[in-house]
């Protein structure tokens, strides 16, 4: 079973048409996650990207209906 999904941080970078600080870490950033739009300087910020938004949804599944209140 392939699970490309699983790859999430790899093929997903776009060459920038001109640089900007990386979303994750602030140094220049030459690339554009596609996924979210953003500017990223390396696959690895791109990983962690997705590991904060992973975090962050999970997170969000978890809360009970009292979090609401």
């Amino acid at each position: 079973m392939n699970h490309k999904h699983d790859l999430q941080g790899e093929d997903i970078l776009v060459p920038a048409s001109k640089t900007a600080p990386c979303s994750i870490c602030g140094k220049e950033a030459h690339y554009v996650e596609i996924s979210f739009e953003s500017p990223i300087c390396s696959k690895e910020c791109a990983k962690q990207m997705w590991k904060q938004y992973v975090d962050t949804q999970v997170s969000r599944k978890y809360k009970t209906f009292s979090d609401f209140l």
